[in-house]
């Protein structure tokens, strides 16, 4: 069977920030590490996409690299289709809205994540944020519920 847990891809960053200063010790450590490992994964792979994204607006070069202009700072080229008429440096409203559209639709996705073959690690990590004896605020409560809630979900559908 597997064991699976779903985060947006939006959230990813910063469960992964956060769930890293939690102490852990031991199996639950190891969980953690390869939970905060396969949410790596798969930020390079939204980085991916959202590069795919960028190529339909912004040149790109030779080796399907995207163009930025010089010495502006990283600032893409937009392609000419979609650059505003009155200031060819930036994308035309109508293309900006559909790039910032797709960027949403991309952030709000949600990744799924296996962790079957490490399942008594996740265990171990879920039980040790059961117990946390570290009081929690602001982003760390939140990555605390977030997390616990996925695993306690995953487990629970394994038991019925």
């Amino acid at each position: 069977m597997k064991n699976t847990i779903e985060f947006k891809n939006s959230e990813l960053t910063g469960l992964a920030n956060v769930l890293g200063g939690f102490k852990l010790k031991g199996k639950a450590s190891l969980g953690r590490t390869v939970l905060i490992r396969k949410f790596a994964k798969k930020q390079e792979e939204i980085s991916d996409d959202l590069v795919d994204i960028q190529k339909k607006y912004f040149e790109t070069d030779k080796e399907g690299k995207l163009r930025v202009f010089e010495g502006g700072e990283g600032k893409l080229i937009p392609k000419t289709e979609f650059a505003d008429k009155k200031d060819p440096n930036k994308l035309g409203k109508k293309a900006t809205k559909e790039l910032d559209n797709e960027v949403k639709d991309l952030n709000d996705e949600v990744s799924i994540i296996d962790f079957s073959e490490y399942s008594p690690r996740f265990k171990a990590l879920k039980d040790a944020l059961e117990d946390y004896p570290y009081e929690l605020e602001s982003d760390s409560a939140i990555v605390y519920e977030r997390i616990y809630d996925q695993l306690e979900q995953a487990f629970n559908k394994g038991e019925k």
